[in-house]
């Protein structure tokens, strides 16, 4: 072999070596992710009654949600979590979350956990008190709410209302543009939002949005004598025996017998149904929906 020639070949693997550890040592392109909680228009402004089926209005007053574990996973399987667990109130406005900062660019899965509060929830938005907090761990509610709804030639009916909801909230759809999860852009700040759609709520059918319809009636009937709405009362309401106020068979305007369909879900009263309707009401920037895993 030509000596010349070897010493070329060395110096030229050497370079390549060279350049291959310099790539490897190149920092990742990063950015930060912002995690915000709305209730939209719904828990803010409420349902005007041309969206129920039996002419209710509702307005809340209060929508206090308990949620934390906020979990970003990347393609590669890395987590990026924050372990904060907070009871907030989307009633009062947007409210931002937590923040999780140096994330590789690129796309992440976004999950999250609905649950009662716990010892180390925190109150961040100044809104909710530490009379609710507690209320809500030693009832095991992940939701509380207030409001008031108005049927005309009915009249005036308030609602303390809370759910025991605890789910796993994962493969999240992005609602902005229907990807899966969010992209964490180089060197600047990508968004999440868990969105809640409390007109889940009011559906009449479990295991799917289609041909549902909003109802307020059977609620109305199991309020007591000061027309308040409690978990009691919805207790108390059978969904193979809907009642009226009266006592008799509840029917609808036309005449009709109300019916509340159960889908595969074995729940017998109203505060199972609902409580079952909004297990998947915390949606991805807006519409995503995500998958429940408890």
């Amino acid at each position: 072999m030509h000596i010349g020639s070897w010493r070329t070949r060395t110096w030229r693997a050497a370079l390549v070596a060279l350049a291959l550890a310099g790539a490897g040592c190149e920092p990742v392109a990063e950015g930060d992710v912002q995690v915000t909680m709305s209730g939209g228009d719904g828990t803010q402004r409420g349902y005007p009654s041309h969206l129920f089926q039996d002419g209710w209005s509702v307005q809340f007053t209060k929508y206090l949600v308990s949620l934390g574990d906020f979990t970003l996973t990347s393609a590669a399987g890395e987590k990026r979590a924050s372990s904060e667990h907070v009871l907030v109130d989307v009633q009062k406005g947007d409210i931002p979350l937590t923040e999780l900062k140096g994330l590789a660019a690129g796309r992440w899965g976004v999950g999250f956990r609905v649950s009662p509060p716990r010892e180390d929830t925190k109150l961040p938005d100044g809104s909710v008190s530490a009379e609710d907090l507690a209320m809500m761990r030693e009832r095991g509610y992940s939701y509380w709410v207030e409001g008031v709804a108005v049927k005309e030639g009915v009249g005036v009916y308030s609602f303390r209302m809370g759910f025991p909801v605890d789910a796993r909230m994962v493969d999240c759809i992005n609602g902005a543009d229907g990807t899966m999860g969010i992209v964490v852009p180089e060197g600047s700040v990508g968004k999440a939002e868990v969105t809640i759609h409390a007109e889940h709520m009011f559906y009449d059918r479990l295991g799917t949005h289609r041909g549902v319809q909003l109802r307020f009636d059977a609620f109305a009937a199991t309020a007591d004598a000061k027309k308040v709405i409690t978990p009691e009362g919805l207790s108390s309401q059978k969904l193979l025996d809907l009642r009226g106020p009266d006592g008799t068979e509840l029917r609808d305007n036309q005449g009709k017998p109300v019916v509340y369909e159960p889908g595969a879900y074995t729940v017998k009263t109203l505060q199972e149904f609902v409580t079952q309707s909004i297990v998947d009401q915390a949606h991805l920037n807006g519409g995503g929906v995500c998958t429940v895993a408890h």
